[in-house]
């Protein structure tokens, strides 16, 4: 029975020196500056995940993520897989996912361009054109969402993050760390 008490006592002191080492590391990473990128993408998967309910409530039937695209397809009417990823910023293999995504969803269609039958453009689907005046309806509300929280916290975070970008455009993280040499 005392080995039995033992054993517990010695399970419980390592399992709290477990969480403790955790919480003492989490605590370091969300202090520590070279880990600002992680911040920045945990805050963009948290309104990802947050939005998802939204998207539910207002029945839009398409990913968060994939969200930008449905919004410049509908709003320049057809566009090819370059103008996309060019639009957005985004790779060419991230942009190819996200539309075969949107096409298998009934969101856009593929369609061979009338001026070039080698260039195949992508538009909503009558689904999509739905779902794209849903989507405007949600982007009005999160605008406002948006300015509330610059407000809240007395910055204008896109301004702010805008300034972070091209920053690092101007002067990349490897210039900055080797600059001395």
């Amino acid at each position: 029975m005392q080995y039995i008490a033992q054993y517990i006592a010695v399970k419980f002191y390592r399992s709290n020196l477990e969480k403790t080492k955790m919480n003492d590391y989490q605590k370091s990473l969300k202090e520590n500056y070279a880990f600002t990128p992680k911040a920045a993408l945990d805050f963009a998967f948290l309104i990802e995940k947050q939005a998802e309910s939204v998207y539910k409530k207002l029945d839009i039937h398409f990913p968060v993520i994939t969200s930008s695209t449905v919004h410049h397809i509908g709003t320049v009417k057809e566009a090819s897989l370059v103008e996309i990823a060019r639009a957005l910023e985004i790779s060419h293999q991230l942009t190819s996912q996200r539309v075969k995504t949107l096409i298998d969803l009934d969101i856009i269609e593929a369609n061979k361009d009338s001026q070039d039958k080698r260039r195949t453009v992508y538009s909503l689907t009558r689904s999509g054109k739905r779902q794209f005046i849903k989507l405007c309806d949600y982007l009005e509300k999160a605008e406002a969402v948006f300015v509330e929280l610059n407000q809240e916290l007395e910055v204008d975070f896109l301004e702010l993050l805008k300034r972070a970008k091209l920053a690092f455009v101007e002067r990349t993280i490897y210039q900055r760390i080797f600059s001395e040499e």
